[in-house]
């Protein structure tokens, strides 16, 4: 059996969209969430990992770019840029599906959406948080609302038992009113 992962901060996004405090999420070996605990104050605790900042789910969201298998590299490091700017689940057009799978990205789950995005090229993931004018919605689409309209809302977008969707930390934020923008840094926990 694999050991479990115990990961502490200031603030979590509750699966409400509402910021919580002080929350202890303990993951399994498959980082699958098995508890969460949130504490008046922050206290340690025995294999405790704390972290600065602001825990958020991985992200959810739809691919923008115009994508050629003909060119193999270059779309293994677009998958590496979305997989650092947060991306867990990226939902692409039923077309350009079975294409991608052949370049099997390795850290992002790839869904098939019938939503197309009229504009190519958009700030994806964690750049769209900072660059949008409200970034708590952004962050809401971009976790609970976009795992909700690809059907994957059972295992990803949001902080909740049973579910495995990743594990990041926002720091550098307003806070008070949970801002984020450019001053703002993302890390992968899971």
């Amino acid at each position: 059996m694999r050991s479990l992962k115990k990961i502490a901060a200031h603030y979590w996004l509750r699966p409400d969209g509402s910021v919580g405090k002080f929350p202890i999420i303990t993951f399994d070996g498959d980082n699958k969430i098995v508890e969460i605990r949130e504490r008046n104050t922050f206290k340690e605790e025995a294999s405790l990992l704390l972290v600065n900042g602001f825990l958020v789910p991985g992200l959810v969201d739809y691919n923008t770019a115009t994508l050629s298998l003909d060119e193999r590299p270059t779309i293994k490091k677009y998958f590496n840029r979305l997989y650092i700017h947060g991306i867990r689940v990226m939902g692409v057009t039923t077309n350009v599906y079975a294409h991608l799978k052949k370049v099997s990205p390795e850290n992002i789950l790839l869904v098939q959406a019938d939503v197309t995005c009229g504009i190519h090229n958009l700030p994806m993931g964690f750049e769209a948080i900072q660059e949008a004018s409200n970034s708590m919605a952004q962050l809401m689409s971009l976790t609970i609302h976009n795992a909700k309209a690809m059907g994957m809302d059972d295992m990803y977008g949001s902080l909740e038992v049973g579910k495995a969707p990743g594990l990041l930390v926002i720091s550098n934020l307003d806070y008070h009113t949970f801002c984020i923008d450019k001053n703002s840094k993302l890390k992968g926990i899971l």
